[in-house]
This record gives C-alpha cells, structure tokens and sequence, in this order.
C-alpha cells in the first residue's frame, strides 16, 4: 500500500515540476508575462506546480524515518 502512494506521489511531484518549469519558462521566454491572462497563466503554473510538488519530499522523509531501527 505504501509503495503505491510514494509512486503516485512521485508522479505527482514529476507532473508539478514540468507544470513550473513551463511557467518560468513563459515568464522568462515570451511576452505573456505582459499581459493580465499571461500573469495568471504564469502564476497558476507556477503555483500549482509548486504544490503537487511538495508532498513527495516529505512522504519519503517520512518512509526513511519509519525504516530506521534504533541503535541499541
């Protein structure tokens, strides 16, 4: 089961990470970043990107951590 979540949180966090570099690159390459539908375009990426990419990170500090066994 675990396995399963860290995969699609892995996929997810792929996902979020092609959808902010997309942003920044309309930020940085075109002229979209000019106007009011552009901005939020660009915001929307970035952000949201940003979000699905967060939570893989965490789970498998989480996974690390429940692997360890104590030193004694």
């Amino acid at each position: 089961m675990q396995k399963n979540v860290i995969n699609y949180l892995k996929m997810l966090h792929w996902v979020g990470l092609s959808m902010l570099l997309c942003g920044v690159g309309l930020f940085f390459f075109t002229e979209m970043a000019q106007q009011v539908t552009g901005m939020m375009l660009i915001a929307c990426l970035a952000g949201l990107g940003m979000v699905m990419m967060s939570p893989f990170p965490i789970a498998l500090f989480l996974q690390w951590a429940r692997d360890q066994t104590p030193d004694q």
